[in-house]
């Protein structure tokens, strides 16, 4: 459901009471309420009207901290607050002009051939019996569900049509200003004030002084991770989103292993201003260590800072970013890591430099020997399913346990960093004054796929005044609800007795111009083009690495004193430096994305099946750790020499196997940037 809010004025006003946008930010001070706390100064407001509920209007207020929107009905006053930080973009809209071959009145005409709306930033022709500029504003709020405890991000389109004026300009003039302010407040830019003032009226102006990104982003999509979904996923569930907030993109999909990691090293990669990793961990892997492989690796990393989009099977830095920021990641993994694509926001991880026999790399999430290792490496055979191939392999495992022999040394950390506060990032900044409900709009096909992710489906204003015709009286009971001020059907428009009413609430519903405005603008390269890099990519031996260079000793040297070392037969040695090895593996609770740690868990052969039955139950809730047999220990850098003579196991570094021998992992402290939400 899409609220539909209508800009509305007396029909007795004159042209200086017509804009009637009152402007405050002229009086950019603040005021002081009487407990000595700060308000935030309004910098647009208007009231809106209900025509299918009497006595009802509504007070939009645009504020420095949201979007405003005071209800009032027969003396009562409601008020709810969209946060600007759940505001992801706005756009401008009008209905499209049909021509003779279009016409709606045309033998085999259907409603969703009048379902069309364009962008108007270039003045495309109208409809000229609707002359309304349609103002569209996203937002992902913040919800509690039903169960206790439990929160999940929901879409909002609030929808205000401004039809004051009898030309569309004039209209589309208001409308601007309000998408002007809301972009630069969205962006923490100062909102102009010549530009919000009414009696400024260059429209070319207003539409060309919102800010943006002006370099796309580049995403990098492999389309076989996880169950090999992953263009129509991106298509359908991320494209969108990217469109709403108008973050242009260059998608080029991966043709072989390590494409990605030739790409990015190859390419000019500072025409884009950031890189997305559409997959599993082992794409983002590939882009890391391409970076490195540049001379500039240091403006590279500090540059561009890295997005991921979890198709894959694993998925630990996705979800490892959500459990930092406290988003609700599980119930929509999709929506909370696109979240944090269109944000711009930007937080530091740490890296590790690996060393082995052969080569160089840098890992940006795990280190693994054993028993973990032997799961992730043994259970591709049975990718088709998804995730749940670590569950089968696992049970397949601890029926033939094994153990490994050799020697594990570390540096241990002299110094713990102090845990960050448990309080929510969001709630610092959240305005707390009401709940606005959530609504999703008619014909989504978006909405229908995100169904199964904890988004409640909800009528369109079409369904409504069905309804509505068919004798349900909207309004009878507004304030029933008390966690709701915008129901499901709610409908706002101007009274003019001059005008024709036509309906053209088509156009809240289009889905190309909701979903598709943007792709215009983006790119796609498919997996035929021909960009220039080589068809064998796949020896990384003999690469070379750039990057800072490994303060500890090297791998074939010896380890100072300051080192401790443990000799024997391990079941598993697993490091992790991310909260998350995957959706589900809670593994290092204490772990943060910066934290210049290495938490590296070991577990000695002689560990019961039981036990380790009852580590593996413990990964999802990080109850693992208090298992009989297993140790934590926060290092800054270890080695791993497994026995020459002994079994041979698998090593990995995020998920990918390395050469089965000697390893060493250093860590450095916030070299890289990531997207976060």
């Amino acid at each position: 459901m899409a609220a539909l809010l209508n800009f509305h004025v007396p029909k007795s006003a004159g042209m200086e009471q017509i804009a009637r946008l009152t402007y405050e930010s002229a009086k950019r001070k603040k005021c002081m309420a009487g407990d000595g706390q700060i308000c935030s100064s309004t910098v647009l407001e208007e009231t809106f009207y209900i025509t299918s509920k009497k006595n009802t209007f509504y007070r939009v207020k645009l504020t420095e901290k949201g979007l405003s929107l005071q209800k009032e009905s027969n003396g009562s006053t409601k008020t709810e607050t969209i946060a600007l930080n759940d505001i992801i973009g706005c756009r401008c809209m009008c209905s499209k002009k049909r021509s003779a071959d279009s016409c709606a009145c045309r033998p085999g005409a259907s409603k969703i051939q009048l379902r069309v709306v364009e962008s108007t930033e270039n003045f495309l022709p109208y409809d000229e019996y609707d002359t309304s500029a349609y103002l569209y504003i996203y937002a992902y709020i913040l919800k509690k569900a039903r169960v206790k405890g439990a929160r999940r991000r929901e879409r909002t389109t609030i929808t205000l049509r401004f039809r004051s004026f009898d030309k569309y300009e004039d209209n589309l003039r208001e409308a601007s200003r309000w998408r002007l302010a809301i972009k630069c407040l969205v962006a923490r830019m100062p909102v102009p004030k010549m530009l919000m003032s009414p009696t400024h009226g260059n429209l070319e102006s207003l539409l060309n002084a919102c800010p943006g990104e002006q370099k796309k982003l580049l995403v990098l999509l492999n389309p076989k991770s996880g169950p090999g979904r992953g263009r129509e996923t991106f298509q359908r569930r991320i494209h969108p989103i990217l469109s709403e907030a108008e973050r242009h993109y260059d998608i080029h999909i991966t043709k072989y292993p390590n494409y990605a990691r030739e790409f990015v090293r190859t390419k000019d990669i500072y025409q884009w201003c950031g890189i997305l990793a559409v997959g599993g961990d082992g794409i983002l892997f590939e882009v890391i260590n391409g970076i490195f492989e540049r001379p500039d690796w240091e403006k590279a990393v500090k540059e561009l800072p890295l997005g991921v989009i979890p198709c894959g099977s694993g998925n630990g830095l996705a979800k490892s970013i959500a459990h930092a920021k406290q988003e609700p990641y599980d119930p929509n993994p999709m929506l909370i890591s696109a979240l944090s694509v269109v944000k711009s926001k930007k937080t530091p991880i740490d890296l590790i430099r690996i060393e082995t026999r052969s080569q160089i790399m840098f890992s940006f999430l795990s280190v693994g020997w054993g028993f973990l290792a032997d799961i992730d490496i043994e259970s591709e055979r049975l990718r088709v399913i998804g995730g749940q191939r670590f569950t089968v392999w696992s049970v397949a495992r601890l029926i033939g346990l094994r153990t490994y022999k050799g020697k594990v040394s570390y540096l241990p950390c002299e110094k713990l960093p102090l845990s960050e506060s448990n309080e929510s990032l969001y709630e610092q900044d959240h305005i707390d004054d009401g709940k606005i409900s959530h609504s999703r709009s008619y014909g989504d096909e978006l909405d229908r796929i995100l169904r199964y992710g904890s988004v409640r489906e909800s009528r369109s204003y079409h369904d409504a005044l069905d309804s509505n015709s068919n004798g349900a009286e909207s309004g009878s009971n507004d304030f029933d609800d008390e966690d709701e001020v915008i129901t499901e059907s709610l409908s706002l428009e101007t009274e003019k007795q001059s005008r024709h009413r036509l309906d053209s609430f088509y156009s809240a519903t289009s889905r190309k111009s909701t979903y598709f405005s943007a792709g215009a603008m983006s790119s796609y390269h498919s997996v035929n083009e021909s960009d220039g890099i080589g068809q064998c990519a796949e020896n990384t031996d003999n690469r070379i690495i750039y990057g800072p260079p490994g303060k500890t000793p090297a791998l074939t040297a010896q380890l100072p004193s300051t080192w401790i070392q443990i000799k024997g037969n391990f079941v598993m040695v697993h490091a992790a430096y991310q909260t998350h090895l995957a959706q589900d593996c809670f593994f290092a609770p204490r772990a943060r994305l910066a934290d210049g740690v290495i938490w590296l868990l070991i577990v000695r052969a002689g560990i019961t099946r039981a036990n380790l039955l009852q580590f593996l139950l413990g990964l999802s809730s990080g109850t693992h750790l208090t298992c009989s047999g297993v140790e934590m220990i926060p290092v800054q850098a270890f080695r791993i020499e497994p026995e020459v003579n002994g079994p041979i196991g698998h090593l990995t570094v995020d998920g990918e196997e390395v050469d089965y021998g000697p390893l060493q992992a250093e860590v450095f402290p916030s070299l890289a940037t990531v997207m976060t939400p």
